[in-house]
Parts: structure tokens; sequence; C-alpha cells
């Protein structure tokens, strides 16, 4: 063994093989265990100064605590409660859009429409007598038209109509085992004695439709008028029909 005669030489020996406490690797194994146990030793004692030196090398500076007290005449001039003016920002002048100048159009594009007077209105809606009315014959006949004006017709007015009475609404039988509830806007022409002439149906149920309209023309209204004359015109008429 090479290690062992270079550590320890067998030549000493009393007699070989060698064993116990004086085998070679015995005691290269009590040397060396003596090295790495003072070695270990000396990093923690390096290791404790180094720790004890970093934790001590400054020390807490006590704070001064105590209250210095100060006279009002050594106090400065307190600052302003002005609220401090904002800097004018210098705007560069920009030109105003031009604006385009109407061109005049020639007479030919824009004729001169003429609107008949309020006289001329008149005269042309004056009524016909019958002496205005010339014909041959033994008879004259004259068809005049009593239906009133259309819905979609506009009628000038100067007292709208108003309501005076009107007959509940008869609810039919199928909406009540139905429970159809609701309200029908109707429209109802008002004739010139404040009766309703007809009714026609803007919404609602179809199954309240009929009954609403019966309904409407049990309205009694105060004519409208227009000029100090009684006139035809068309009014809306809210049903409700309700169960309770």
């Amino acid at each position: 063994m090479r290690l062992g005669v270079r550590a320890f030489p067998l030549t000493a020996s009393e007699h070989l093989p060698v064993v116990g406490d004086q085998h070679p690797l015995r005691r290269e194994f009590s040397k060396w265990m003596g090295v790495s146990n003072g070695v270990s030793l000396l990093v923690g004692i390096l290791l404790f100064a180094g720790w004890f030196y970093w934790t001590h090398r400054e020390e807490d500076t006590a704070i001064d605590r105590r209250a210095k007290i100060v006279r009002y005449q050594e106090l400065g001039v307190p600052p302003s409660i002005a609220k401090p003016s904002t800097p004018q920002v210098a705007v560069p002048q920009v030109a105003p859009p031009t604006i385009g100048v109407p061109e005049p159009v020639p007479d030919i594009e824009a004729p001169d429409t003429k609107f008949a007077t309020q006289n001329e209105m008149n005269e042309a809606l004056q009524a016909i007598t019958m002496g205005d009315i010339s014909g041959s014959g033994d008879s004259l006949v004259v068809q005049v038209s009593d239906n009133g004006p259309s819905p979609e017709d506009f009628v000038a007015v100067e007292e709208e109509p108003r309501l005076l009475r009107i007959e509940p609404p008869q609810y039919p039988q199928l909406a009540r085992e139905a429970g159809v509830e609701g309200t029908v806007v109707v429209r109802a022409l008002v004739g010139k004695d404040g009766k309703v002439k007809k009714t026609i149906l803007i919404s609602g149920n179809p199954i309240l439709a009929d009954a609403a309209m019966t309904c409407g023309k049990t309205a009694v209204f105060t004519p409208a008028m227009q000029q100090k004359k009684p006139v035809e015109v068309w009014v809306q008429l809210p049903i409700e029909f309700t169960l309770k």
C-alpha cells in the first residue's frame, strides 16, 4: 500500500500484518479527522466574528425629540392664499374658414309662385244658391254627398268637440270567458248635431273590436265649430274593457 508507506512506514512495525490502531488506514483517519475538526472550528469562529462586526459596525444615533419653541416674531412671511394665476399661453392666430357665397338662381329655375289670398279662397268656397243654377228640362237633379270627410282629410276647426256622454261597452261573452282585457281605440265621425255617424277601428284586440265600435256610436258630443258654424270632424275614442 503506497498510501500507508508514505504516511506511516511499516518498517517500525513489530509484526505483519498490522492490525488495530496501528493500521495505516486507521491512523490516516484519525489524522484527517483532527484536521477537519480544526478547520470547521476556525471557519465557525470567522463567521461569528464577521456577523458580530457587521451588526455592530454602526451605532444607532439617538433621535432628538426635544420640542423647540419659536416666537412668532421669528416666523417668516406666510405663503399667499390667493389662487396662482395661470400663465397665458400664446395661441397662434388661425384664419377663419371661408364661407361660400350663394349664387343667385335664374328666374326661369325659380318661378314666382303666388298663393291665393283669404278673400279669394272665401269667394271660391261660397255656397251655391238656386239663382246661380241654370238648367233645362222639367227637373234638376243635384247630387249631395252626405258621407262627410274621410278619416285622412284635415278639417280646420276653431272649437274641438267635447264628449258629453257615452254608454258603457257591452262585454263580449267570448272575451269574458277568455279573460281578455284591454283598451280599444276607435275613430268616430262626429256630425254637425254632435252625434256619431260612423266608427272605424284604430287599434286593439280584434275580439273587442265590434263591441268598441258599437259603444263609440252611442257617444254624444258638442259639435265642432268653424266660423261659428258646426262642422263634421273625426275624433279618437279610447274604450277600456276590464273585468274588474
